[in-house]
């Protein structure tokens, strides 16, 4: 019986190996088969740079796949380099800075060294892939200061109204928050919140959205973006804030607080453990290496997290390129730094008066700048150097703003200057950012009288959305107007004025786009009397305003419908939108 089954098994198998072979040849006569060939059915398609990836794309497609030459598929597309791979070249031509007889120095190990590179690839990447944790981390939110606001806003009444308000103090003549006093809003992953320093009762809040501010009367406040109370105790700084508060975008409960003025002591810029509020680092403004002598920070710091550093400029006209050698212990709830400075100094005859107060842009490898003088400068980060310098005639406070064309595939700057010299012409500018190729420019007349400066010294609004095609100024003291002022919209193609809107005062608070999950685009815009205004992005017009009785200068962050600003009036108010 074994026997016969086995027989039969043998018998079977070998006919369907039999079968198996004759359809595979008549397969093969018929071409419905191609020797070890897999053709693809669709062809590799292009994609935007990995974020996690600390060479966000190096434009490099390895891999390959042949094809026969008698399959009718197109040949699969490779993939193309990153944006900033496509426009490297136009770099390399720009502005000759020794133009304006620019010369600059790196300082390595505290000693001046003749040229440096980077020991690792740098590549800012698009703004929305800056920051790992939810929120507005720094000035302007991202690496192209272009979005102070997180999420969306569900607006249906087209109203403001204040939700709370929290009192601060002074220091001497320094009263309130004052420009560019953005706060940064931060949404801690749980995990670290329960680490940190917050109060018991908001450590353990589940969704806690948490508001950090910066004040003129020497301290730091932390507080509850719902309601405004407290999450922790004030932290003690002792001199006055003027610059915005940042934090590290990915998460770590590093706080970067820069130092204003000097009424009792001076240091500069400082770097604080959010844990504990530990002092982690220190930047003295009086540093030996800068060639002038001023000290404050008013500028915001950008990180690069794939490679660990932090972008600061001082007033100092000094950059500071600082690899942190971040430890982040989040078992033990610990975290220290170990930083390595490297110094980038300049002259130009366009800049009698060097300093930064704006914060520095950043894509790819290039850093975009401007000083106290106006000289805007585009530096190559991987070598410390720069690669072109643009004059824009007049001290320059305001942030440059960067917006990537992708029908072009080209990077483009927004920049505004305000009034010191005797033309008394604001300016407002596009550039082409990989040559510093002037592209358009507006000039307004405006005024400076005593300490209160006219001009551009707001950063611009690079709208999105349904305001996709415009770039909207915010102007001081206008020329004729008194104290007045305008919010200018320009289109961004063309630059030709689309919209006016004559102001009944000035204003150093930068305009901030707010839009709806829809794309419908809202400007909220305050003022030096006090007033808040909602205004319809695409016109101009005026839908709401709120008086918070005193100066704006501050500029605002918001967190969906909730707005919240400093005023020189001692009081930060949440306003909300609806």
């Amino acid at each position: 019986m074994k026997k016969t089954f086995l027989k039969t098994f043998i018998i079977t198998l070998a006919a369907l190996f039999a079968l198996t072979a004759i359809v595979y040849v008549v397969l093969n006569l018929l071409g419905y088969m191609e020797n070890d060939v897999a053709t693809p059915t669709t062809p590799l398609v292009a994609a935007l740079p990995d974020p996690s990836s600390p060479v966000a794309g190096d434009g490099q497609n390895t891999a390959t796949t042949p094809v026969p030459e008698a399959t009718p598929e197109p040949t699969p597309t490779p993939e193309p380099p990153a944006p900033w791979e496509t426009f490297r070249a136009a770099y390399m031509a720009g502005s000759d800075p020794t133009a304006v007889n620019f010369t600059y120095d790196i300082q390595v190990d505290g000693t001046i060294a003749p040229e440096y590179l980077s020991p690792e690839p740098i590549a800012f990447k698009f703004p929305e892939y800056y920051a790992d944790v939810p929120g507005v981390t720094t000035f302007r939110g991202n690496n192209f200061r272009d979005q102070p606001a997180w999420g969306h806003a569900d607006i249906r009444e087209e109203k403001l109204s204040e939700a709370y308000r929290i009192s601060t103090g002074s220091i001497e003549k320094w009263t309130g928050v004052g420009w560019s006093g953005q706060p940064a809003i931060v949404q801690w992953d749980y995990e670290v919140q329960l680490m940190m320093n917050l109060l018991p009762e908001k450590r353990e809040k589940m969704g806690l959205i948490e508001v950090i501010q910066g004040t003129m009367d020497g301290h730091v406040y932390f507080f509850d973006l719902e309601d405004g109370t407290p999450t922790r105790e004030r932290l003690y700084f002792g001199e006055p804030i003027k610059g915005g508060i940042s934090i590290d975008p990915r998460g770590y409960p590093l706080l970067c607080v820069g130092q204003g003025d000097n009424i009792h002591s001076w240091q500069g810029f400082y770097v604080y453990s959010l844990i504990d509020f530990s002092t982690l680092m220190t930047i003295s403004g009086r540093e030996g290496f800068a060639h002038r002598g001023w000290y404050a920070f008013d500028s915001n710091p950008l990180f690069d997290t794939d490679n660990d550093r932090m972008y600061i400029w001082g007033e100092n006209g000094v950059l500071h390129n600082i690899k942190l050698n971040t430890h982040f212990d989040r078992a033990n709830g610990k975290i220290s730094i170990d930083p390595e400075i490297i110094r980038y100094r300049y002259r130009a005859s366009s800049a009698p008066k060097l300093g930064t107060e704006g914060s520095p842009s950043a894509f790819g490898q290039y850093m975009f700048v401007s000083d106290n003088s106006g000289t805007l400068q585009c530096i190559d980060l991987m070598t410390m150097s720069p690669v072109w310098v643009f004059d824009g005639k007049d001290d320059t406070d305001s942030t440059e703003v960067l917006e990537w064309n992708e029908a072009d595939e080209r990077l483009y700057l927004y920049t505004g200057c305000q009034v010191k010299r005797p033309d008394e012409n604001a300016y407002l500018r596009k550039l082409d950012a990989a040559t510093g190729e002037l592209l358009w420019e507006h000039s307004y007349p405006c005024f400076t009288d005593l300490e209160v400066t006219g001009g551009s010294i707001a950063t611009a609004v690079s709208g999105k959305a349904e305001i996709n095609d415009l770039v909207i100024f915010w102007v001081a003291k206008l020329r004729g107007m008194g104290a007045g002022g305008a919010l200018v919209a320009i289109d961004k193609q063309s630059g030709e004025i689309v919209w006016e809107n004559l102001m009944p005062t000035y204003g150093w608070s930068s305009p901030v786009a707010v839009y709806t999950e829809a794309g419908k685009a809202y400007l909220i815009v305050s003022d030096s009397d006090g007033y808040m205004y909602l205004m319809r992005a695409t016109t101009g017009e005026t839908l709401d305003r709120i008086n918070l009785g005193g100066n704006i200068e501050a500029s605002a962050a918001v967190w969906g419908n909730m707005i919240v600003v400093g005023t020189r009036g001692q009081r930060i108010f949440g306003i909300r939108i609806t």
